[in-house]
């Protein structure tokens, strides 16, 4: 009996062993890009990744363990991100911009306690761009948080915190609201001797795959995507023109280098343009002559706890009206 279970045990080491070498072999050669559940993955040898689909770009880094390839995203670590900047147009309170794919129902925003409003009406369906507001008071701090009735039924672990942003010298800010949607769970691969596969296919049939100089050739093409993902998620400043078009989000870069700062304004102006034909107040979303420059700003949280809701919304958004 005991040899009969030492035999078990050894054929059980020798199995894990000789799965553990296939993982560390084929971990060698792992890095390329990957077409996979409608996605194109990019593994670095880095121990890092990128996912692009259609609207869809996914940053974070992998590990593995045993046989099997673990990708986590880099989720959002705060659902609200604030910039500000010193605004000497605007003599008394403040202006701030909001900011983010599927803004809207269930956001507050106010002076934490008794002066908090709902950013915008109940079932709200007709939102403009830019969503802008100017306060006649600025309090001391700006609070935010985003009520959540529903537990997310994506299983994504979510914060559902308050936050608060110290207002300080500052009065124009950027309010970027992280939607859910951004927020992913883990990427799991197995790790065969023919590849990756889906671990929830019995087949083990391999994904294909392609070097990343195959699908890259153009190296700076992968270094702009790669970039983009922090100018749109991470970024230590946004760069918006008058109509808040974010020229260093993911469409695009734009180096300050070229550009001449106007200290009188805080802003940032084209030298190449003569100063008369200069438009501080353009309305065009693509110009680029004039842009703001908002630095990211480090605020607190706490677990969210039930406030006191003034009656108006600041923005209604109803197109029934």
């Amino acid at each position: 009996m005991m040899k009969l279970n030492f035999s078990r045990m050894l054929a059980g080491l020798m199995m894990f062993y000789c799965t553990l070498i296939y993982a560390q072999k084929n971990a060698e050669n792992i890095d390329g890009v990957y077409k996979a559940k409608g996605a194109a993955f990019v593994i670095n040898k880095n121990k890092t990744f990128l996912v692009m689909a259609y609207g869809t770009l996914i940053k974070g880094t992998w590990s593995i363990e045993k046989d099997h390839l673990y990708l986590k995203p880099q989720n959002p670590d705060a659902k609200f991100y604030v910039y500000a900047r010193k605004n000497p147009s605007i003599k008394a309170g403040m202006r701030i911009s909001f900011m983010g794919d599927g803004i809207g129902n269930g956001i507050v925003v106010g002076e934490f306690p008794n002066k908090m409003q709902p950013l915008f009406n109940e079932n709200a369906n007709c939102f403009d761009y830019p969503n802008v507001h100017v306060f006649k008071e600025k309090p001391t701090a700006i609070t935010l948080l985003e009520e959540q009735n529903n537990e997310n039924g994506r299983g994504v672990d979510i914060p559902k915190l308050m936050y608060s942003f110290p207002t300080e010298d500052y009065n124009d800010f950027i309010v970027q609201h992280m939607q859910d949607s951004l927020y992913h769970n883990d990427f799991i691969f197995k790790i065969t001797k023919n590849g990756l596969s889906d671990p929830d296919d019995d087949s083990g049939k391999p994904f294909k795959k392609s070097t990343i100089k195959e699908a890259f050739p153009n190296e700076e093409e992968l270094k702009f995507i790669e970039g983009a993902f922090n100018r749109a998620f991470a970024a230590d400043y946004k760069l918006v023109n008058n109509a808040y078009n974010t020229h260093d989000d993911m469409d695009r870069e734009i180096s300050l280098e070229s550009y001449k700062y106007d200290k009188v304004k805080n802003v940032y102006v084209n030298p190449s343009v003569p100063a008369k034909q200069l438009n501080y107040n353009s309305k065009d979303y693509h110009n680029n002559d004039v842009l703001m420059k908002f630095d990211r700003i480090a605020g607190t949280s706490q677990p969210q706890t039930t406030v006191k809701k003034l009656p108006n919304p600041v923005f209604t958004a109803n197109c029934d009206r």
